[in-house]
């Protein structure tokens, strides 16, 4: 069924059947086709967005854009996303995974220790005042686009067990994954990915200049120390400019990932066009991220929560259309994410099935009983079909890990 959106939310991949105007009145040259195209890249969308305020978009025929009028979420607003998500998944067959993700475990684990100590490198150096080469960040960088490249769940799922409740490195290190699995699937150029990767990786590193008794305090901040955390975005812009060749996109990037889609963003109160792309998906991750690290002065959300608040503010704080890729990037359960199933076992998401969203891979660490197993069993819940003598195995729910006494890090070695 054809959509109207905005083209705000055009998309790679999305297919525009008809426009806001009269074909013969929009002066497109090649790549684009007469009466229907499919938008292959940035450039293009551009171009359609200086023509046109809104198209009509043909999912059948590309990626579709499910759009809704409430301002908030309601449980039918949640069903509708959840059946669009699993429906109509895209299938991003700009970068296929090249290996198993099992495969792709140890080299990740590699690439994520070399990056967590390039990370401490360089704020230790840039906290000094001393000049920084960026090619050990590029080459870290490198590294870890290559291996999303291969199987993003690697990665992903290294980073959410290692790393969920450790420093700002960690933190750092999550963003640039989520960051890089989201381009990876929104199928951007190797290029942009580098450019994101170390954007994502840097984009907060003025924070060391912000006094600790702030970023730690336990109440909320007044206006005045709240102004102070901000000044943290012109901080890692000047520290930056520092390390030697640093590209002026990644610059751009960085200064725009706190800006917002309705203006309500700092420092510069960009909106809507005015931000980068980039900016626009590294400010996403950061979002994303942030919700679900523990904070003094509120409590941690889970993923699913984290996803649904960012839904229920499309087209506020990020572009409707960039929102509903990031929930189809990351799954309605992520990987990492503790799951309750029909049988009262527990377990945590190794790997996401990107056609059925509901039926991921799961390790089951408790047992029917309540019991934790010495030996976890991984399922895949898609596969179950294979095994039709047995009841098949669901998730109903969220777990919280603490209610049955699991740590995330216990289960590390088990991925590796």
């Amino acid at each position: 069924m054809i959509r109207k959106i905005s083209t705000n939310d055009l998309m790679r991949g999305m297919y525009v059947a008809e426009l806001d105007r009269p074909w013969e009145e929009a002066p497109f040259e090649p790549p684009f086709d007469l009466q229907g195209f499919v938008i292959g890249n940035i450039e293009e969308i551009e171009k359609v967005q200086t023509l046109c305020r809104y198209v009509y978009i043909d999912p059948s025929l590309g990626l579709g854009s499910t759009k809704y009028l409430s301002e908030g979420y309601t449980d039918e607003d949640m069903a509708h996303m959840v059946e669009q998500i699993t429906q109509h998944v895209s299938l991003n067959e700009l970068y296929p995974e090249l290996i198993p993700v099992e495969e792709e475990y140890e080299r990740a684990q590699e690439i994520l220790n070399d990056t967590h100590d390039v990370y401490h490198r360089v704020v230790k150096d840039l906290d000094a005042g001393r000049t920084v080469s960026g090619k050990s960040v590029e080459e870290v960088v490198g590294a870890l686009v290559e291996s999303v490249v291969r199987n993003p769940a690697a990665a992903a799922w290294l980073v959410q067990l290692k790393h969920r409740d450790e420093s700002s490195y960690a933190q750092a290190i999550s963003v640039c994954v989520l960051a890089l699995s989201l381009g990876r699937f929104l199928g951007l150029p190797i290029k942009d990915m580098h450019y994101l990767g170390i954007a994502a990786l840097l984009q907060d590193i003025g924070k060391i200049k912000v006094p600790i008794e702030i970023l730690e305090k336990k109440e909320l901040l007044t206006e005045e120390e709240l102004e102070r955390v901000r000044q943290h975005v012109d901080y890692s812009v000047f520290m930056l400019r520092s390390i030697e060749d640093i590209n002026n996109e990644i610059l751009e990037i960085v200064w725009s990932h706190h800006e917002r889609f309705d203006g309500t963003g700092y420092p510069r109160r960009l909106s809507k066009s005015q931000i980068n792309t980039l900016a626009f998906i590294t400010g996403l991750a950061d979002s994303y991220e942030a919700m679900m690290s523990q904070r003094p002065y509120r409590e941690t959300k889970t993923s699913f929560e984290a996803l649904m608040d960012l839904y229920g503010r499309r087209d506020q704080i990020f572009p409707s259309g960039l929102v509903e890729q990031f929930i189809q990037c990351v799954g309605i359960f992520p990987v990492g994410s503790f799951v309750k199933l029909n049988t009262n076992e527990v377990g945590i998401v190794v790997h996401r099935n990107r056609v059925q969203q509901l039926k991921p891979r799961v390790m089951v660490l408790i047992d029917r009983n309540g019991n934790k197993m010495s030996q976890p069993q991984t399922i895949d819940l898609a596969a179950q079909y294979l095994l039709p003598s047995k009841t098949p195995r669901a998730i109903t729910n969220i777990a919280d890990p603490q209610e049955y006494d699991l740590n995330p890090t216990e289960f590390f070695d088990l991925a590796s």
